[in-house]
């Protein structure tokens, strides 16, 4: 361990000698931190997605014909429509699409979710 690592250690085990919590306790409470924070970042996005292909979907549709260049224009569109999305910059009609897919996804999701967990 180099002197730096262990300077670095002591002064954890400083602060939380100072604090009245142990160095594992502090450890667990940022990694809680941490974990709650990646989860709503991935919820957030999992959101925008589902709502971008939505978008997609029902407007863009027609873009998507040709087969050579279909995979970049997807992604290209994904990426328009998500800033879309996370601009809040929707008309009534797509925030209705949006909600109706992101309503089929579940319900889809939860009954195939079941019947697999009643398989097991």
């Amino acid at each position: 361990m180099s002197s730096i690592a262990r300077k670095n250690k002591l002064r954890a085990a400083f602060k939380c000698a100072k604090q009245g919590i142990a160095p594992a306790q502090a450890i667990a409470v940022s990694a809680a931190r941490e974990i709650q924070a990646t989860k709503a970042a991935t919820t957030e996005t999992m959101e925008v997605l589902l709502q971008a292909m939505a978008l997609v979907v029902q407007l863009d549709y027609g873009k998507l014909n040709a087969k050579d260049k279909r995979l970049d224009v997807l992604a290209e569109l994904l990426y328009k429509r998500s800033i879309q999305v996370k601009t809040r910059k929707m008309d009534e009609a797509e925030n209705e699409t949006c909600q109706r897919f992101a309503s089929a996804v579940m319900e889809i999701w939860e009954a195939k979710e079941k019947k697999s967990n009643g398989k097991a």
